[in-house]
């Protein structure tokens, strides 16, 4: 589940319904939040570090992280920390339904890779703000967070390479309030070993570190149409 976790947090699949997916064919079933907060601790230290470069050396490559970034980071933030608030996302989590929004998901991606640059966006609070009710959507199981952020971003006209680094750095907010969110309004949380605990950590991290790295060398070259199509082939397999 970590090796799941890890290969498709970023990429334009949705790394939840997946899990979703593969829980119900392995036959996993967990008590607690426990697991999921340590699989989006990996995932969340493989940003870091694929990143490092932005958030912490002190002569950085680009200037593109810094306070106004941190202020857009905010504004986009808003509408999932809405959303999560006034529905419940949590009913949505089982395989029927995943099963058909994987096939949304992939429809969506293709007709929006079909229409990137019909704006002439800004990156600025405005666009901020549109892109944060986008990833606020790909709350739900089966539709992807980086593919309804990044594609969105593209149909607005935004800098291509600047949008993909954006998506990313939009994610960290989000793990870190989804980790509290559980932590406060947990029902509960399993006991894992010392060894399953870490390798969760670490598989989620390490395969989430290079699946981020094939992915930005990916969109550098080709669309989002080719994971819309793998979406609508999973959604017809289960």
């Amino acid at each position: 589940m970590g090796i799941i976790q890890g290969l498709t947090e970023f990429f334009p699949v949705s790394s939840s319904g997946h899990l979703v997916l593969f829980q119900d064919y392995l036959k996993i079933t967990t008590e607690g939040a426990s697991a999921e907060i340590i699989a989006h601790f990996g995932t969340l230290f493989s940003i870091l570090l694929f990143y490092k470069s932005s958030f912490f050396a002190y002569n950085r490559e680009d200037d593109f992280f810094n306070i106004h970034t941190v202020k857009l980071l905010a504004v986009s933030t808003i509408p999932a920390v809405i959303f999560g608030f006034i529905f419940d996302f949590e009913q949505f989590f089982n395989y029927n339904f995943v099963q058909y929004s994987l096939m949304v998901n992939g429809f969506i991606i293709i007709f929006m890779s079909f229409l990137k640059n019909s704006f002439s966006f800004e990156l600025n609070f405005k666009s901020a703000l549109l892109l944060g009710f986008f990833q606020s959507v790909a709350m739900l199981p089966g539709i992807s967070r980086s593919g309804m952020v990044i594609s969105s971003a593209l149909l607005l006209g935004l800098d291509k390479e600047k949008s993909i680094k954006y998506c990313f750095f939009m994610v960290i907010p989000i793990i870190i309030l989804s980790i509290f969110y559980k932590l406060i309004f947990s029902s509960g949380f399993e006991t894992i070993k010392l060894a399953d605990g870490l390798g969760l950590f670490l598989s989620s991290f390490i395969f989430g570190y290079f699946s981020l790295y094939f992915l930005v060398q990916f969109l550098k070259k080709f669309n989002f149409g080719w994971f819309g199509l793998y979406c609508i082939l999973v959604s017809i397999i289960s």
